[in-house]
């Protein structure tokens, strides 16, 4: 079989949080498509501090090649375009005549011609690279409610709908998400999260004291998304909190306080060792229009573990409800961390381990696949 290139329109870099876009890239080249990935090209204006100038400096500089080859994958390049964000006028300007046209070259150079595009952030910088493609295929992968995001294009649900409308197909990462989906595409279809069972099944184990003494959090920490007053409040409760991931828009006066082990960012391959030593996961997002949509990519790396998870009751840890533990106020939070010993028996463990295997990410990309080639 003849497998077409693959170009996928992230909406994160390549070296940040791991997650759908990143894995699918991987799974993509490793079952012989060659495959781009294209880190994000912007969704809104970056905030003005050091760290966004480094990045900015860095992707200018690797702009200037034709883009990054990790050493791991034999078939997938990682492209770093450079394009403004699509907000103001002047940018959108000259992301139309300017840095656009030198992005399709390159990834017509590198690609070849025709590709299956996966895209990601809805915004016209990515409807402008999916018409210069000409891909044979479109895959929208809505992962996010876009109209939600903080600084998104006044106009995101007009070409969020423009490419609804375009992609011949719609995959949605959370039932919220495909209710809203199907308003447009009848056709979509759900293909929600999923584990690499056997990395994260490397921190199962048996204790039989049923005590929880350390509480983790890993992902992206911001306050747009994350409860800092449950974090605080495990803290303050007596148990050691270890967070794991890149720091966004917070204070940093949790991070100073007694019991708090801020690891920092790690890499995938290093996730399971940073985690080593945990006896629970909490998922204590803020429910609000940014969240309600989402299903966090981790849950089932959590599950996979075979540890008990308290989440906060997004729609998608309510349909999960039998398998994580849910918590509303952060009072609920600790309750529940106390009352784990009386809680847990080893059915539900099994019954975790259970769901995590069923939905690998092995399982996912082939569902994903078969979908794809129906059309092709």
């Amino acid at each position: 079989m003849n497998k077409p290139p693959v170009v996928i329109l992230s909406g994160v870099r390549w070296d940040f949080l791991w997650q759908r876009h990143q894995t699918l890239a991987t799974l993509f080249a490793g079952a012989g498509y060659p495959t781009v990935f294209v880190e994000t090209t912007g969704l809104a204006n970056p905030r003005p501090t050091a760290d966004t100038l480094r990045k900015v400096f860095a992707r200018v500089r690797r702009s200037g090649g034709m883009g990054e080859k990790p050493q791991a994958e034999r078939d997938l390049t990682v492209y770093a375009p450079l394009t403004a964000p699509p907000t103001y006028g002047i940018f959108r300007w000259s992301n139309a005549n300017l840095l656009i046209p030198r992005v399709l070259g390159d990834l017509r150079e590198i690609a070849g011609p025709r590709p299956v595009v996966v895209a990601y952030p809805p915004t016209r910088t990515t409807l402008g690279l999916i018409s210069g493609l000409d891909p044979r295929l479109i895959l929208y992968d809505c992962s996010d409610d876009f109209g939600h995001f903080p600084g998104a294009p006044k106009d995101i649900k007009e070409s969020e709908r423009e490419l609804l409308l375009r992609a011949d197909l719609v995959s949605c990462t959370s039932a919220h998400l495909l209710k809203k989906a199907r308003r447009l595409r009848p056709d979509a279809f759900l293909s929600g999260p999923a584990v690499d069972y056997e990395r994260f099944a490397s921190l199962q184990d048996h204790r039989t004291d049923g005590e929880i003494r350390t509480v983790c959090f890993f992902g992206h920490v911001s306050r747009e998304r994350i409860d800092f007053d449950v974090l605080q409040t495990i803290v303050e409760a007596g148990f050691h909190l270890r967070i794991v991931g890149a720091l966004g828009s917070v204070e940093k006066d949790l991070f100073e306080m007694a019991g708090v082990d801020y690891v920092g960012e790690v890499s995938y391959a290093g996730l399971p060792a940073a985690l080593a030593g945990v006896d629970a996961f909490v998922l204590p997002y803020e429910i609000n229009g940014l969240t309600r949509a989402i299903s966090p990519a981790k849950t089932y790396e959590c599950l996979a573990t075979g540890k008990p998870v308290v989440a906060a009751s997004l729609p998608a840890m309510r349909d999960l409800a039998g398998h994580v533990y849910l918590a509303g106020r952060p009072e609920d939070y600790v309750e529940v961390l106390r009352d784990v010993k009386g809680l847990e028996t080893e059915e539900k463990r099994r019954a975790r381990l259970e769901l995590a295997r069923k939905n690998s990410w092995d399982a996912r990309f082939l569902e994903l696949e078969e979908t794809l080639w129906r059309l092709m």
